[in-house]
Order: C-alpha cells, then sequence, then structure tokens
C-alpha cells in the first residue's frame, strides 16, 4: 500500500461512496500520510468490501430505508489494528477477531486507531427485516463465544480469505445471506452493551493523559479514582481494550505529532521516542508501523514534503 496524495484521498472518497454509500472521512493527523484502499468484491450478488485506512474518523449521517444506499445493514469484521465506534449514546471498540453489525440508516462514526483493515459484508436489509424478529437488535458488538458466533466467525473469515468463488451464481449468494443473517440474533447481545456516557473510563483517560509521558500504573489509577483495580480494568475490557493499549495508542499519537514539526527546532526520532516512554527504537519504530502505516522515518519525510509542496502553492 502507497502513501496517498490529496488526488487519492478524493478518489478514495469517491470510491467509498460508490461501494458503501455517504461515508465522510477525516483525514489522518498528517494530511500527506493518509492510507486509504477499499476493494470491492461480489459472489454471488452478495457484495463485500475489503478497506485499510489510517483516517481519523469515517462517519455517516442519518439515512433513509427508502434510498439505495441505505437498503443494507454493514456485517463487519475487524482483521487489524484497534476501530471506536460511536453511536449516539452506545460506544464499543472492535479489536482484530471482533464482529458488529451496523444499520446504514442510523448516524454513526467510526475512529480508527491508527492503521486498520476490516471486511464489510452489505446484507440486504429486506432479508434482514424478514429473518430477524422485530425486538432483535440491529446495532452493536456481537457475542462470539457462544456456538453459532463461532461459526459466523469461522464463515467471516474464509471470506476474508478469498475462498469464497466470485463464479457463484445468485442462488448461491442468496444462501450465503441467509445463513449469515440466521447466526446473527443469537450474537446480537444486550448484555454486551456498555454503561450509558462511561464516565469512570472516561476520567481514567484524563488522568493518563495529564499525566504522560509519565503514566501511572493500574493500582496507582484505581487509588486516585477511589474504585478496585479490576472495576477499573472492566472499563477497559468491555470495549476489548486494555489500560495498556489506551497508554501506547496515546504515546504513539503524541509521538506522530511531534514528527510533524518540520522547523528547525524538531528532536531527533529516538529522542521523541524516548521521551513519550519508548526505551527502544527498534520497538517503537515497529509498533509506530503497525499503528499508522508508515515507518517513523517515511512519516516524518511525508510531513516535510507536505511542508514543501505547500511553500511552493503558497508562492
Amino acid at each position: 500500500m502507497t502513501v496517498q496524495t490529496l488526488h487519492d484521498f478524493d478518489h478514495w472518497n469517491h470510491a467509498v461512496q460508490a461501494v458503501c454509500g455517504r461515508f465522510v472521512t477525516q483525514r489522518a493527523w498528517h494530511s500527506d500520510a493518509f492510507v486509504g484502499d477499499i476493494q470491492h468484491r461480489d459472489v454471488g450478488g452478495l457484495n463485500f468490501a475489503d478497506i485499510s485506512t489510517n483516517a481519523i474518523a469515517i462517519s455517516r449521517e442519518r439515512g433513509n430505508p427508502a434510498r439505495a444506499d441505505d437498503r443494507y445493514y454493514f456485517l463487519v469484521m475487524q482483521r487489524q489494528g484497534v476501530m471506536a465506534i460511536n453511536h449516539g449514546i452506545q460506544q464499543f471498540v472492535l479489536q482484530p477477531g471482533d464482529i458488529a453489525l451496523l444499520d446504514s440508516v442510523q448516524a454513526f462514526e467510526m475512529r480508527p486507531q491508527g492503521l486498520i483493515k476490516q471486511l464489510s459484508i452489505h446484507l440486504c436489509r429486506d432479508a434482514v427485516d424478514r429473518l430477524l424478529p422485530a425486538s432483535a437488535r440491529r446495532f452493536g458488538k456481537l457475542e462470539q463465544e457462544s456456538p453459532t458466533g463461532r461459526l459466523l466467525r469461522g464463515m467471516l473469515q474464509q471470506i476474508a480469505t478469498g475462498d469464497m468463488s466470485p463464479a457463484a451464481d445468485s442462488q448461491h449468494g442468496a444462501a450465503l445471506q441467509d445463513a449469515l443473517i440466521a447466526l446473527l440474533q443469537p450474537s446480537l447481545n444486550d448484555e454486551q452493551l456498555p454503561e450509558v456516557g462511561r464516565p469512570l473510563r472516561r476520567l481514567a483517560e484524563k488522568l493518563i493523559n495529564e499525566s504522560l509521558p509519565e503514566a501511572p500504573t493500574p493500582t496507582e489509577l484505581a487509588a486516585r479514582l477511589n474504585v478496585s483495580v479490576r472495576k477499573l480494568y472492566r472499563q477497559f475490557e468491555i470495549d476489548g481494550d486494555s489500560i495498556c493499549r489506551y497508554i501506547q495508542r496515546q504515546r504513539l499519537e503524541r509521538s506522530a505529532r511531534e514528527l510533524e514539526d518540520t522547523s528547525g527546532n524538531a528532536l531527533p526520532i529516538t529522542t521523541i521516542a524516548y521521551k513519550w516512554g519508548f526505551t527502544d527504537s527498534a520497538h517503537f519504530s515497529r509498533v509506530f508501523k503497525q499503528h499508522y502505516g508508515l515507518s517513523p522515518k517515511t512519516y516524518r519525510a511525508e510531513a516535510l514534503r507536505g511542508q514543501a509542496r505547500s511553500a511552493a502553492s503558497g508562492r
């Protein structure tokens, strides 16, 4: 995958809207470091999209089920990276292997935490509404430890690896869609919904961010919040996240912002790594590339090229 220019970002937006409908993308922290790729596949009339991006946010406004691009539910499986999804007061996080059902009519926002890869399957709204009870949830993260959840995950993994023949006819496509929908209902577990607002997690995040680069330990953080360590862990685990992963993401984001500094006072990459708590420069480079899709050196080089282009266009 290559670093994309403004023209490519516009192409990404057009491609996403052509395949998935009315989504609006906000670019990565540095516009010249945007990564985005979407590949469309069709198996017997059932549409799939393989998506890779490091955008800050991808949002969708409330729609109309009668409109063409709102006639679907998106069954998504996270393949790489972490992505937060905000849907009104409902918030959840997708880790690699997690599955969620998203309603194209509902307004929601997806926030990739660095570079992510995702499989999205477009399920016909009429078929979903016909097979699922009216009382069944149609938006949220799926529980996967049940027998039906494991079957659903196995089917999606086969689709993601390209094991489904593109030569399948419409009968096979419809049967595959019905099988996926049938496995949804037992996995849409209302008990998996997080607490409304999540004030304890938000307060924990605030304390962590205020303490960086010297982040508190979970024990210290729990003591400051006057809760048990187990309760604090649970605030992150309910989203499939952890305190350590959250702290690392914040350190990476701050490192990225410093790498965007193209002034004469810009710090060396190794110094930035140490400043934000990475004691091993090789480890920093590895996790930075996993998160942003670019090495720290390439990320900084793109920032320099972007500054040069801006200066040239301003003459």
